[in-house]
């Protein structure tokens, strides 16, 4: 199993996955290993992938070798558009052709904004917006879909979310998926992000192990504030000791 994260932020991008790699044959999962799958590719670019690894290591050269293109399209969909033609051209001269079993994310500049593509299905690309602005790939994505609704529904009053903001959802979502499903998604989670440096300009870069470390307390304080939360109840608030907002059961 997978889980990749993506969340289009009003100051940025964040793409997190977690990092089971599942051989297959045949379709049949012959083994699992841990592996990369976020990167920083040229060009300013963030990349995760969601499926098939031989798929995803030849997208991921075609993105890294593309990375001047996103300056000299007129729009930012134009980018993606061409390297979805050039894909599945390569993959049906391979012999792949309706097979595609990938699912990406990339993150690139174009205008001098922030862009964040999904890519599903046979390759097909989407973007990103203060409307649509968080998604899950991978077989880990009907765990952690519920999850990311419930969390922007907290902390997403008002549209995307900042970077920070971001990193710590991803960091909890990807977390979730990996509570909920032993054995076939597992850490450690990989997080990128792309955002402003101080003097403006946008800078991609792998979080450290040290910030890792820091968003995983963050999901463990948030979790506790909710306990403590609970546990400030009265009993009358949380309908024990014979609260009178609960109706007694009918007598037979």
């Amino acid at each position: 199993m997978t889980v990749v994260v993506g969340f289009y932020c009003r100051d940025g991008i964040v793409i997190g996955a977690d990092s089971m790699l599942t051989p297959s044959m045949g379709g049949i999962s012959v083994g699992h290993h841990k592996g990369q799958k976020v990167h920083l590719l040229s060009g300013n670019q963030l990349f995760a992938f969601a499926g098939d690894q031989g798929q995803a290591a030849r997208f991921q050269i075609m993105a890294d070798g593309s990375h001047a293109m996103p300056a000299t399209v007129g729009h930012a969909i134009d980018f993606p558009l061409i390297l979805t033609q050039s894909l599945i051209q390569q993959f049906q001269n391979t012999g792949v052709g309706q097979q595609i079993g990938v699912n990406t994310l990339l993150g690139f500049e174009h205008g001098g904004q922030q862009q964040l593509c999904v890519f599903e299905g046979l390759i097909q690309p989407r973007l990103l917006d203060a409307a649509h602005y968080y998604v899950a790939l991978g077989s880990g994505k009907l765990s952690a879909d519920p999850f990311l609704r419930f969390l922007v529904d907290i902390f997403c009053l008002n549209g995307p979310p900042s970077v920070r903001e971001a990193t710590f959802l991803t960091e909890w979502a990807i977390q979730h998926v990996i509570d909920t499903n032993p054995g076939g998604v597992a850490g450690p989670i990989r997080i990128a992000v792309m955002e402003r440096n101080p003097g403006g300009a946008w800078q991609s870069r792998l979080l450290t192990d040290n910030e890792a470390d820091d968003q995983g307390q963050a999901v463990e304080s948030a979790r506790q504030s909710l306990r403590d939360w609970r546990n400030s109840l009265t009993p009358q608030e949380i309908g024990e000791e014979g609260s009178e907002d609960i109706p007694a059961p009918p007598t037979l």
